[in-house]
């Protein structure tokens, strides 16, 4: 299990055990992943996927696969889309589970998920945001911007940041507003609704 906050790799890895699986390691980082991969050799690997700064749980996971081909990845995140950590990060290994934590209302599914892992840890799967969801049409500049406007930066700074004009910045505001449903009102601030979507789908309400 690695997930860099200590109450949930305690509170969910005590429930796990409850649904019986033997938990051979509890770890924060990557390099702890790793290592404990050697000494244990587990069947599956549960990985959330911000670990802060460094690598990534894909990070991880990729270099899990690499010592184990068959070992079973199960990602457990507040993130919808991983591109809204980074729009270029490597692509899930054959076989990975993605779970988004706040539709995840009991343990027993995770669990369930992590069964399927084990069993099938190769298996073709469909991506969550890939098939459904306002995200799933996006692309990775679109993304981008997207990050851009959360961050605070004007048309005009998104601009120069990317080398195009700031028409072709507003031309692509206006699709990813479209894309996030958000509807065309003289009383709410775009940029406004668009950043709490982008906090949302990131698993953060504002």
């Amino acid at each position: 299990m690695v997930e860099d906050d200590p109450f949930t790799r305690a509170t969910l890895g005590d429930a796990l055990t409850m649904h019986g699986f033997d938990i051979r390691a509890r770890v924060g980082t990557a390099y702890e992943a790793i290592e404990a991969q050697s000494i244990h050799n587990p069947q599956v690997a549960l990985l959330d996927l911000d670990l802060g700064v460094g690598a990534t749980g894909i990070d991880v996971a990729i270099a899990l696969r690499e010592q184990n081909p068959k070992i079973g990845i199960v990602f457990l995140t507040t993130y919808k889309d991983p591109r809204l950590l980074n729009s270029n990060l490597p692509i899930l290994p054959e076989g990975a589970i993605f779970l988004n934590k706040l539709q995840m209302n009991s343990t027993a599914k995770i669990a369930y998920q992590i069964s399927l892992a084990i069993v099938k840890p190769l298996v073709k799967r469909s991506l969550p945001w890939a098939r459904r969801g306002p995200l799933g049409s996006m692309s990775a500049i679109q993304i981008e911007i997207l990050k851009d406007i959360a961050a605070g930066l004007s048309t005009s700074e998104i601009a120069r940041k990317r080398g195009v004009t700031e028409q072709a910045i507003d031309k692509s505001i206006n699709r990813i507003s479209r894309n996030l449903n958000i509807p065309k009102s003289a009383d709410s601030n775009l940029r406004v609704q668009i950043v709490r979507a982008y906090f949302k789908n990131k698993g953060q309400g504002l």
